[in-house]
């Protein structure tokens, strides 16, 4: 796919943020570099430095707005609230600790453009920016690359997806239950799962995320990912006909090819 050539997408980019303000100015860099226009919103989590700061004197062509929630409610509610403030019939999302390719936008754009009204959501390829043991991990089992189980994919991961605002809508968003990152990602796929709907991968659509390369970060991050999945799995799983002692644990171990006999 060319990227030489500009176009407007009907496209809203949802961006929950707490703190990591040079990351957070890392990622906006990254979209901007995108040959392509399309609505930003980031979503303030009642950051101690409140994110817009970064806007003062900013000079960018990104069409962005910042948002403030009045207290920390977590990333499932921030989505929620870029989804209402969403101009687009598409809405992407990312987090701000990612780097996002040029083309990635639309890539998943055109994907969903493309496929049948069925295909409420699309997932890319999140690589790690990092070289360290944790970041290679990640990256080598697909911790953040949608899951395929028995012919179909299961979920997406927020770090690297786009849906269809309309299936959003209709299914309430995300669970703002979940305080914490982790499980809110399956939990909304599975209620589009159980509608009828199907989500795709688009490898092409790249993003490149942070990791802490720490085993005390580590072993939090597959904690508090094992815990969300494991929640969500046991709300939807007899709905969606799988085997609840199988899916969460390829969930937490990755996506190799072999993880479904792992």
């Amino acid at each position: 796919m060319s990227q030489t050539q500009s176009h407007t997408l009907p496209l809203s980019v949802v961006v929950p943020c707490f703190g990591r303000l040079e990351l957070t100015r890392r990622m906006l860099s990254s979209l901007e570099a995108s040959p392509d226009r399309f609505q930003v919103i980031l979503v303030d989590d009642a950051s101690p430095e409140p994110t817009d700061r970064l806007l003062d004197g900013l000079d960018t062509r990104l069409d962005i707005e910042c948002l403030r929630q009045r207290w920390r409610r977590g990333p499932a509610a921030a989505r929620n609230r870029g989804i209402a403030a969403a101009r687009h019939p598409f809405i992407a999302f990312t987090d701000n600790d990612c780097i996002v390719q040029p083309g990635w936008a639309r890539e998943l754009v055109t994907h969903l453009q493309d496929a049948s009204p069925k295909v409420a959501g699309v997932g890319g390829r999140t690589l790690a920016v990092g070289d360290d043991v944790f970041s290679r991990y990640y990256s080598y089992h697909k911790l953040l690359d949608p899951y395929l189980h028995q012919g179909r994919y299961l979920y997406v991961v927020t770090a690297n997806c786009a849906f269809r605002r309309s299936t959003l809508e209709e299914v309430g968003g995300f669970d703002e239950e979940l305080r914490q990152p982790g499980g809110e990602d399956p939990g909304l796929c599975f209620k589009l799962l159980e509608r009828g709907y199907l989500l795709n991968y688009r490898p092409e659509a790249i993003v490149h995320h942070h990791y802490r390369p720490s085993l005390l970060d580590f072993a939090r991050t597959l904690f508090r990912y094992g815990k969300g999945c494991r929640l969500q799995t046991d709300q939807y799983v007899s709905s969606l006909n799988s085997p609840p002692s199988t899916v969460p644990m390829a969930m937490h171990f990755g996506n190799l090819p072999n993880s479904e006999s792992a």
